[in-house]
């Protein structure tokens, strides 16, 4: 409801100042070219703008009083509303989205009946606001004439001053039927509001507020007690699961941790009788092969045995004198043989000679 009042704050009427002054200098200029006079004078600039500010608020004018007329007939409070109820007030103003004057004062209107005003104060706010709407109007009317009985005096062409003339008839016929349009509205407001929203006094106010907020305080407390009881069924269902849960699990971790044990008994005892197996094997191995060790040191004995018999047998051969001399023998043939196989190695020349026979 706020961002429809700020987006409809900004008109109510067409016939603010801003637009008349524009629609009325491009209406103005309009007018100047089929009025020209034969040399301009401030007198001729006045008299064409006088001229079509009047005929920018005719129209505008115009155009208002067809929009009022139409929200009028809208019927924006119907009379199956049981305005005495402030919270159906409160809806219809949420309701209530156009921006006409007539829409306009019965939100302001509702919308204090629905805040806890009471019935001679939503009166008097609604008397205020059609007297100041009145007053505009009459106001608006009254100025546009003023302007033009001046712009009557400023020596214009004749034309102009005859369409002034007409103008200053349609502006009193305008501004008169918006008049009487803004009273059927301000009595549309007393039939469809005020005499139905009650007669209350601040103090009756007061107490219906104070009653509306009881009732809304004991629904709060009812809400909120059903949520604390949602919640605790809520919260005790979770434990009755969680715990549900909790055992299950454990029970499946207690099978697993049983399955675990009996496959790891079973594993190590398969693995104890392999090792077992492999021990008896390895040690029957292993005598085996002592008893080749055992075997082949006799027979290291037996050759060191042997061994150092050829030695002492060969020691005793060396020092005998016989196998001395037959060494010396030896050498000395060795001597002999090596010098006649070199004399045998060295070259030779064979010499021819030839002789007479005797």
């Amino acid at each position: 409801m706020e961002q429809r009042k700020a987006k409809c704050s900004r008109y109510g009427m067409f016939t603010g100042i801003l637009y008349i002054g524009i629609l009325g200098l491009v209406l103005g200029a309009a007018l100047a070219v089929p009025f020209k006079p034969e040399t301009w004078t401030c007198s001729d600039v006045a008299s064409v703008l006088a001229t079509g500010i009047a005929l920018a608020y005719v129209l505008l004018g115009a155009a208002d009083w067809l929009v009022q007329r139409l929200a009028l007939a809208q019927n924006p409070l119907p009379a199956d509303l049981d305005l005495t109820d402030r919270a159906i007030a409160r809806e219809r103003v949420a309701a209530l989205t156009g921006c006409s004057l007539l829409q306009r004062h019965a939100r302001r209107l509702l919308g204090a009946w629905g805040a806890g005003a009471s019935g001679p104060q939503v009166a008097v706010m609604a008397a205020n606001q059609t007297g100041r709407l009145l007053a505009i109007l009459v106001g608006e009317a009254g100025a546009i004439l003023v302007l033009l009985f001046a712009a009557a005096g400023f020596a214009a062409p004749g034309a102009l001053l005859t369409l002034g003339t007409g103008l200053m008839a349609l502006v009193a016929l305008v501004g008169l039927a918006r008049f009487q349009l803004a009273s059927q509205c301000a009595g549309y407001i007393e039939s469809h509001l005020l005499a139905r929203i009650g007669n209350d006094t601040p103090a009756a106010a007061a107490a219906d507020f104070a009653q509306a907020a009881g009732k809304a305080a004991s629904e709060s407390l009812a809400a909120l007690a059903a949520a604390q009881a949602k919640f605790v069924e809520q919260l005790s269902k979770s434990q009755d699961q969680a715990a549900a849960q909790i055992a299950k699990a454990q029970a499946e971790a207690s099978a697993q941790i049983a399955k675990s044990q009996a496959d790891m008994t079973a594993k190590l005892t398969a693995a104890l009788d392999q090792s077992s197996a492999k021990i008896g094997t390895a040690q029957a191995e292993v005598a085996t092969q002592l008893g080749r060790v055992t075997a082949l040191a006799s027979s290291i004995d037996n050759v060191l045995k042997l061994q150092q018999a050829v030695d002492g047998t060969l020691k005793g051969v060396a020092v005998t004198d016989e196998f001395k001399s037959t060494l010396s023998e030896l050498k000395r043939h060795l001597a002999e043989s090596d010098e006649l196989l070199r004399n045998a190695a060295k070259p030779r020349t064979i010499r021819l000679v030839e002789k007479d026979n005797e």
